[in-house]
């Protein structure tokens, strides 16, 4: 399987999992970490990151309604449906499409979900397993897409949600797509950057579509993008998955 952790800096730690799931769960991608003071990665426990808010934004979008979804990426009877192995959580997908499953190095807990395309290009990752929480530096944050997340709860007992955005920060721009806590989806400037991880006690499930560097030229590339059926099927794909 692809190692889509090597050359990026980790700003998710997983207690316990070594850098098993030391992604980019949250913090602008490619390699560049949220730092604290010292400039080392700044560790947060998920039951933190469920209870508080770091986002510091000059407009609250969280507070704007996060709409039902309605899939249309694919017709009836045109979708698999992946469950993980130990039965807890599962999404639809699209029939010509696969999912391949492996664990962390060393036997460390936790399971990843690699998703990929018809033509065998890796699209999105799904790790559950995740124990820690998210750290990451200022950015401005333009929010492209978002959509409730029904069937998967936050440790807080919320809804995640499904999100698409542009976030710029001092070295340039970097786009993210995935499930997040609502409060990843404040808009502005100084919003404390994206965090693709919902907590859920000890088991937080991590999300990232796979973009490649750079994403796009231009948000308004980002915007034509989002009028496809390849957009509309990631997208159904993040809204579907459900706590079983």
């Amino acid at each position: 399987m692809l190692n889509l952790r090597k050359g990026l800096l980790p700003v998710v730690m997983a207690a316990g999992l070594g850098l098993g799931f030391a992604l980019t769960a949250c913090g602008p991608y490619p390699g560049n970490a949220g730092t604290g003071s010292a400039g080392s990665p700044v560790v947060r426990d998920t039951a933190e990151l469920a209870s508080t808010s770091s986002v510091q934004g000059t407009s609250d979008s969280s507070a704007r309604p996060t709409l039902p979804h309605t899939a249309k990426g694919h017709d009836a009877g045109d979708t698999k449906v992946y469950t993980f192995p130990d039965g807890g959580l599962s999404f639809t997908y699209p029939a010509d499409w696969t999912v391949q499953t492996s664990t962390p190095p060393a036997g460390l807990p936790g399971v990843e979900a690699l998703v990929t395309d018809q033509n065998g290009k890796d699209r999105l990752l799904l790790a559950r397993g995740v124990t820690a929480g998210c750290a990451g530096g200022p950015v401005f944050r333009t929010v492209l897409d978002r959509a409730a997340a029904p069937g998967l709860p936050t440790a807080d007992g919320g809804q995640a949600a499904f999100g698409f955005v542009s976030e710029v920060f001092p070295v340039g721009e970097t786009y993210s797509m995935g499930l997040t806590d609502p409060r990843s989806l404040q808009e502005g400037d100084g919003v404390s950057s994206w965090c693709g991880l919902v907590g859920s006690g000890d088991d937080g499930l991590f999300t990232r579509v796979i973009f490649a560097d750079p994403a796009f030229p231009s948000q308004g590339a980002a915007k034509a993008w989002m009028k496809t059926k390849d957009y509309d099927r990631l997208k159904d794909l993040l809204v579907s998955v459900t706590v079983r």
